[in-house]
């Protein structure tokens, strides 16, 4: 009987996806839980997987292609007789884990078994997980899948020539590489139809000697559309303050010293110290929406992290009342999965704020763009050694760290900002705080 394959709703802000690879082809057979296509979204991609046998009938959104939540991107036979499926689910809209009604065949998705590329970082600076970019080498563009797929075969990406968009590999240039070919087929180019986002007329540019115009990849492109929305729709305001961080300095070298079970850096502290101060401030765990004010009992932050594939912001979810080690562990996971290509459904969560940590770059202050669906960032800067006067008047060399809140003056306004931000910085200025709960 012929079904349809629905494009899932992966995030709660999320309206539309890009399916960017096609793992089955129309006439292939799949059992349940292999992977049938790609879709990516702002944050991550998620290889989608079948919950039940069939077979692939028709594609309806090709690979590159974007279309909005709930449409039709294919359709599938399950093999038995009767009435072909018409007509669109019913419950596509659900903000939970995608269902077998929300995605047609299913949306299984699964996480890669190949090692991570790159570990979470842990430097001395203490910037640690979730810092903004500590440049661990260019890893290339590819599908969870493609790399995956070339792990198990023994194959570098370095080694393979992308045909997706902004030069993506895929799973097809895996294969072509191992068939003995140089490079794999153009990527298929969208066909027009109702589910194609109307393109803009792109402004002619006359390029001069020694310039190149790239085309961004799928991800890079929907990145920009959203923060620029952001930046044009959430009414922001800033507030920038120094947190004397001495005493967190200290504390966290002696933690260090004390045990070898985990290494803690100067993000895990401030990401703890945002998920206390939202504790104690129910009323900034909550973002804007077009149909009300959106209130979360649960709390989860979330955290800027640099890979090839531009910023991402993963979520550390539940971490209202934790342990620090609990919250490191769980950093330390998010971030490794986001640099190594393998985050899942579960690491988007639900956060009201992000952490961007700038201060491995030696920048002062850092104001942000609020993520689509959030409702503030801190931006976090360098700690720097200044002199401050003592008790006494006398000169005294102290650590401070330079922060930025982004907020949306819809959810926030002015006092209930400095009110969080205050927070904030006594916590962290007062660091045993955060190891009680």
């Amino acid at each position: 009987m012929r079904q349809t394959l629905t494009l899932p709703k992966l995030g709660l802000t999320m309206t539309e996806g890009i399916v960017s690879e096609w793992l089955k082809q129309p006439g292939d057979a799949f059992a349940a839980g292999d992977l049938l296509y790609v879709v990516e979204n702002d944050k991550v991609a998620n290889e989608i997987g079948a919950e039940a046998a069939g077979t692939l009938l028709e594609v309806v959104v090709p690979a590159g292609g974007t279309a909005p939540v709930g449409a039709v991107i294919g359709y599938w036979d399950d093999g038995r007789d009767g009435q072909a499926e018409g007509g669109p689910q019913e419950d596509i809209a659900s903000e939970g884990a995608p269902s077998a009604a929300a995605a047609g065949v299913g949306a299984v998705e699964t996480a890669a078994s190949s090692p991570p590329e790159t570990a979470p970082a842990g430097a001395d600076t203490g910037q640690g997980p979730g810092g903004m970019a500590r440049d661990e080498g260019r890893r290339r563009v590819a599908t969870p899948y493609a790399r995956r797929l070339a792990h198990s075969r023994g194959i570098a990406l370095e080694d393979l020539t992308g045909s997706g968009p902004g030069g993506r590999i895929k799973a097809a240039d895996v294969e072509a590489y191992q068939g003995g070919h140089a490079g794999a087929a153009p990527a298929a180019v969208a066909a027009a139809g109702p589910v194609q986002r109307a393109a803009e007329a792109p402004v002619p540019v006359s390029l001069l000697p020694g310039q190149t115009l790239t085309a961004p990849s799928g991800m890079q492109a929907t990145i920009a559309r959203r923060l620029t929305a952001s930046k044009q729709e959430i009414p922001h305001f800033y507030l920038a303050l120094d947190i004397d961080v001495t005493r967190l300095v200290a504390l966290r070298k002696e933690i260090n010293r004390a045990q070898d079970d985990y290494r803690l850096t100067l993000n895990h502290f401030i990401v703890m110290a945002v998920a206390r101060a939202l504790g104690r401030m129910p009323e900034a765990n909550r973002v804007w929406t077009d149909s009300g004010i959106l209130s979360f009992s649960q709390i989860d932050v979330g955290v800027a992290v640099s890979t090839s594939d531009g910023l991402l912001a993963p979520a550390v979810c539940d971490v209202g009342n934790v342990s620090m080690s609990t919250l490191a562990t769980r950093l330390n996971g998010v971030v490794e999965r986001a640099r190594a290509g393998r985050m899942n459904h579960a690491d988007l969560g639900s956060p009201a704020i992000t952490v961007s940590n700038a201060g491995m770059h030696h920048v002062h202050f850092m104001g942000s763009i609020i993520n689509p669906g959030q409702a503030m960032i801190l931006g976090v800067g360098s700690v720097k050694g200044v002199f401050r006067p003592d008790g006494e008047g006398r000169p005294e060399l102290r650590q401070e760290m330079g922060v930025v809140l982004s907020a949306d003056h819809r959810i926030i306004d002015g006092v209930r900002g400095l009110k969080f931000l205050n927070i904030v910085r006594e916590l962290l200025e007062q660091p045993v705080q955060l190891l009680v709960h």
